[in-house]
């Protein structure tokens, strides 16, 4: 008899394709293909009828364990603060380069990291790259500090707000529809989604910052932050600049409930996209969510490994 199994490894679920068979009073269960993950092992059960396994107790416990390590991380970060302003400032500078160089790599920049760290804290231009890479990084950098300013000085963000943050991002990368709403239909390359025509954006740019402001649904930060940049993306207000500009408005999110930003890496490009899309396309928000955790995760060990010397001391254990 043959029945599919999952594995959770690392965050992400697994298929394998089982056979079990008697010998006398013992039943052995050989794994004989792997599946892939679900949307791979979804079309093979489809093809020869098998059932997929039940996984959501398994979901439901993971994520609750996911959400205990955040808050004892999180609960760690903030027994440190105020942190010390020299630890702080170059905490910053660091984040400051990694955040734009993998932002605007995931968009098409070739400028390496060493490139993008020499521009942003030295202003030396190195390298042969085209010189709209080199604004591109200037620009989210500009963009990064105005994001700070407003985790200290807003609590609600307006249109106004959103559009200087675009001429922020995108100064002397676009030259036309600079800080305005898109006046054209747009498609993102590789997508089967289609985001909505421009005459609609206003008005879904007024319900998304309503939603922003207010979160009627109570969600928690971490899925706030992800929704928010999931709907920003879906709308797709922008002629270009949307993905640096939300991610720019997550990480606001973020860091506004105290959570540090995150950083999602130029090698997590073709996954980040695809759970985007998933989204999108199927309305099933929950990996883009479980990535933001997991991400938070991250940002989380990265402040506290930089603040203290040995994480371990400071997160709580169970």
């Amino acid at each position: 008899m043959a029945f599919i199994r999952a594995k959770y490894i690392n965050g992400e679920y697994y298929f394998y394709l089982v056979e079990s068979r008697r010998e006398g009073k013992l039943v052995h269960q050989d794994i004989v293909r792997y599946l892939g993950k679900r949307e791979d092992a979804e079309r093979y059960a489809r093809e020869k009828k098998l059932k997929m396994p039940e996984i959501k107790k398994a979901l439901e416990k993971s994520e609750r364990a996911l959400d205990r390590q955040i808050a004892r991380k999180k609960a760690a970060l903030d027994s440190l603060r105020p942190f010390p302003k020299v630890l702080e400032d170059r905490l910053r500078e660091e984040l400051v380069i990694l955040w734009t160089y993998h932002s605007t790599a995931i968009e098409g920049s070739t400028l390496s990291l060493k490139e993008t760290a020499t521009l942003l804290a030295e202003g030396i231009v190195v390298g042969n790259k085209p010189l709209t890479d080199y604004l591109a990084a200037r620009g989210h950098r500009d963009a990064i500090n105005l994001v700070f300013r407003w985790v200290e000085e807003k609590e609600d963000l307006a249109e106004a707000d959103l559009l200087e943050l675009h001429r922020a991002t995108m100064k002397n990368v676009v030259d036309i529809h600079l800080g305005v709403y898109r006046p054209v239909q747009v498609y993102l390359l590789g997508s089967s989604y289609i985001p909505p025509p421009p005459e609609q954006v206003p008005q879904l740019m007024w319900e998304f910052l309503r939603k922003l402001n207010l979160n009627p649904e109570g969600h928690e930060p971490i899925k706030l932050a992800a929704l928010t940049h999931l709907d920003f993306e879906s709308i797709h207000p922008f002629v270009d600049g949307n993905g640096r500009v939300g991610r720019l408005l997550a990480n606001w999110v973020l860091m506004k409930n105290g959570y540090p930003p995150i950083v999602i890496a130029k090698r997590e490009r073709v996954r980040y996209f695809r759970m985007l899309e998933e989204a999108q396309t199927k309305l099933v928000a929950y990996r883009i969510v479980r990535f933001f955790k997991k991400k938070v995760d991250a940002a989380l060990d990265f402040y506290l490994k930089r603040l203290t010397p040995h994480k371990s001391d400071v997160v709580p254990k169970r």
